[in-house]
């Protein structure tokens, strides 16, 4: 049985701070997947299941990000070291976690070649230590006996088998290795997007008019949007929720998430991230002024309410105000706190469950018509907490919180989909609508579901009106 331990010290990595300020070093995205996952990644296809990340400074960033690890199929566990801790101190301090097994050694800012498709066990002999450092990455191999006899210096070992991979000191390795994943063969490993043909994976919701002209190998995020007469590529990785405006040429060049690149431009060569356009080759960083050029793009939150539902829900909670408050006092009634995910990785504590549905009687049947059972919730889509129409509303669970890290993005809304579809209690079924959904969401789409259900109601009872999806 084998473990592994990621190493992640920043204080060795100035270089990529300065460059790149607003990224955390270990999440900063490498064709559009945070680099540790790469070595998440290996340490699965190689069958290791537990593992431990140790960091100086983004242990609590880390922790946020992967918790348990259940989503990867891993066990991880997040720790934080004070600054200059040597590695075999931190191995001999978590002993208790390696007792017994063999060892994966993950040091620094390295990402190690895999290919999903074919996926292979990592063996090392009982007495056995093997490695490879790069100055200021490594990996390294200890087994189970020598975890007691660990040697005091590690810089000598050279060892190039069974691991291979790149150390990513500065910002040229950076953008090297950056294009030699979008222009080598990278459905070998796990991307996220959809492969569309041979050295090509595209997002959701990426919208490339008629007239502009993609050129593979790309890699484009999600919520991506180019302009008229762009030409993009070859070998360009673009992030998430970003705009390449019309007549723009870009190719050789990284676009990281949440930027807007201006009109008629010519980038070859190139990482952009905000307003800063940096030559990874000279390291030479421009802080751009002029907002038409480049900028940064306030981050549209997935799980944000549009304006366009806000108002349907204040026109909602208008014109059903007066029969709720005639009905009110012929309809049981109690409340229950249930605790939700209002967003991906979020809990919060909302009144769900406000109502009981009301006895057969004329009332009832009103009540059932008018989807009366969603007016206590419309006052929180037209404040923008949830939205009108969206995923569907789940409870706080650890199924549920797997299957949602699992999504593009979650964002819950009073009517969803899966009501649509009649499917809020067919766990399966509502995973598969959830899925086609969180692709295929798009403002007419939306409106075709609330027209539909509110219409559904109105013409007859039908099936008990749910309050909220729960998969168990």
């Amino acid at each position: 049985m084998m473990k592994a331990l990621l190493f992640c010290p920043v204080h060795g990595n100035a270089e990529l701070k300065r460059y790149f300020p607003g990224y955390p070093v270990y999440l900063l995205p490498f064709a559009n997947k945070p680099a540790i996952e790469f070595e998440l990644d290996f340490c699965f296809l190689s069958g290791i299941r537990d593992v431990l990340i140790v960091s100086d400074e983004e242990s609590e960033i880390l922790r946020t990000q992967y918790r348990s690890g259940e989503t990867l199929g891993l066990n991880i566990r997040c720790e934080g070291t004070g600054p200059s801790i040597p590695l075999k101190r931190i191995i001999q301090r978590n002993k208790s976690f390696f007792c017994g097994c063999d060892l994966l050694v993950f040091s620094g800012l390295f990402l190690p070649e895999y290919d999903k498709r074919n996926p292979h066990e990592l063996n090392i002999g009982a007495d056995e230590v093997k490695g490879c450092s790069y100055g200021g990455a490594a990996w390294y191999l200890i087994g189970r006996d020598r975890l007691d006899e660990l040697p005091d210096d590690w810089s000598g070992f050279r060892d190039e088998a069974p691991v291979n991979g790149f150390a990513v000191p500065g910002i040229r390795d950076y953008y090297r290795h950056n294009m030699r994943l979008a222009g080598s063969d990278i459905e070998k490993y796990n991307l996220p997007g959809f492969s569309e043909g041979k050295n090509s994976f595209v997002g959701r919701d990426v919208r490339i008019p008629g007239t502009a002209r993609v050129r593979p190998p790309v890699i484009l995020g999600n919520g991506i949007q180019f302009g008229r007469g762009v030409h993009a590529g070859p070998n360009i990785i673009v992030g998430d929720n970003c705009v390449i405006d019309n007549g723009t040429a870009i190719r050789n060049s990284i676009v990281l998430g949440n930027t807007y690149v201006g009109r008629n431009l010519e980038i070859e060569g190139k990482v952009c991230s905000g307003n800063r356009m940096v030559d990874p080759e000279s390291g030479i960083v421009i802080n751009v002024v002029n907002e038409s050029v480049l900028s940064e793009i306030e981050p549209d939150e997935y799980g944000r309410c549009p304006l366009y539902q806000r108002a349907l829900a204040c026109l909602l909670l208008f014109l059903q105000t007066l029969p709720y408050v005639l009905l009110r006092p012929f309809l049981e009634h109690h409340s229950t706190l249930v605790e939700c995910m209002l967003e991906n990785g979020a809990r919060r504590t909302m009144s769900l469950n406000a109502y009981v549905l009301p006895r057969r009687s004329a009332a009832g049947r009103l009540f059932r018509r008018l989807t009366l059972n969603k007016y206590h919730l419309l006052p929180y889509a037209a404040a923008g907490k949830v939205r009108l129409v969206g995923n569907c509303l789940l409870e706080a669970n650890e199924r549920n919180e797997a299957f949602v890290g699992n999504l593009p993005g979650y964002a819950p809304g009073i009517f969803s989909y899966s009501e649509f579809l009649g499917h809020e209690n067919e766990p399966y079924q509502l995973e598969l609508d959830e899925q086609y959904y969180a692709y295929a969401m798009n403002c007419w789409f939306n409106i075709k579901i609330l027209t539909g259900i509110l219409r559904r109601n109105f013409r007859a009872e039908g099936r008990p009106l749910q309050q909220r999806g729960v998969m168990e």
